[in-house]
């Protein structure tokens, strides 16, 4: 459901009341998570799209009817803008709007208040949408190579620094590319993602923007991918999934993205692979086909 709305900062969705105008994607989650329960069937027949392109940017126009089962019927309009973000198109901006108020046409009043969504919800985890329909998810972790030296060798203050500039930079793309952030690990991250694809793009993405290092000082991550169905509770992913991908990611050299043989079967050759390699993994009986993302 929230998969086609941008995480970038500044994404924003407009409605008929004047209270639904809602910034940043947590707040839009929010709306769409209480008001569609609210909402009676209704049905969207279609009059006319018109849409347009340059570059990564994109517009859209919609001309359609509000329908309910009673048999109400109002004029809906729908104007978006949406950005190329790595392999997706999102959602930056939306104004979605009917004739008529909420109360006439759905013959209810929905929640639109700000502070009444952040009650509703505030107990309920982030919605995921990191598993695929087939209830496949990618799992990745990154972790920084050789930290305890470099804490030795920057000090507590540099190294949080450094730090905080990883953690953006990790964050950043995972939003991008359509994955979510499942856990801190201190000097790392597990991330979660639907598709192959998209998680392996992200992790060359990282790779790219860690490459010059933090002012001056090398900052060598390794990264490791695996694909499979996962244990999900309360936001976090659990099994056996998990487990060979925190092994793939520890088989990895610093600036290294390793991925598994399901990874790379995944792929289709969408990414130019290194020669493999036939590993143990800690913890796991047999063998291991290991491929390296060439990032260069």
């Amino acid at each position: 459901m929230m998969e086609p709305i941008s995480r970038q900062p500044g994404t924003l969705v407009i409605g008929t009341d004047t209270e639904e105008w809602w910034s940043g994607y947590d707040v839009i989650s929010a709306a769409i998570h209480v008001q569609l329960p609210e909402m009676p069937d209704v049905k969207f027949p279609i009059d006319v799209i018109e849409a347009w392109r340059e570059g990564t940017i994109g517009w859209v126009s919609v001309r359609a009817s509000l329908e309910t089962e009673a048999g109400l019927s109002t004029p809906f309009r729908v104007t978006l803008v949406a950005r190329k973000e790595g392999p997706y198109w999102r959602i930056v901006n939306m104004h979605a709007s009917v004739s008529t108020s909420n109360e006439e046409i759905l013959g209810r009043t929905l929640t639109t208040a700000f502070d009444e969504l952040v009650e509703l919800v505030a107990d309920e985890p982030p919605p995921l949408s990191a598993v695929d329909p087939d209830g496949n998810v990618t799992i990745v972790f990154t972790d920084i190579e050789g930290s305890t030296a470099l804490i030795e060798q920057l000090g507590e203050e540099s190294w949080s620094s450094l730090v905080e500039w990883h953690n953006q930079v990790v964050t950043r793309h995972t939003a991008t590319f359509g994955g979510i952030v499942v856990k801190g690990l201190g000097d790392g991250f597990m991330l979660a993602f639907p598709a192959a694809g998209a998680a392996t793009a992200c992790a060359v993405a990282i790779q790219a923007s860690l490459a010059s290092g933090w002012n001056g000082v090398p900052v060598a991550v390794r990264i490791g991918l695996h694909s499979g169905n996962a244990h999900e509770a309360s936001g976090d992913f659990f099994g056996r999934t998990v487990i060979i991908a925190a092994r793939v990611a520890s088989s990895a050299e610093g600036r290294e993205i390793l991925i598994s043989q399901d990874v790379q079967a995944a792929l289709g050759g969408a990414f130019a692979l290194g020669e493999p390699k036939t590993l143990r993994l800690k913890g796991l009986s047999g063998t291991y086909t290991l491929f390296p993302v060439l990032t260069r």
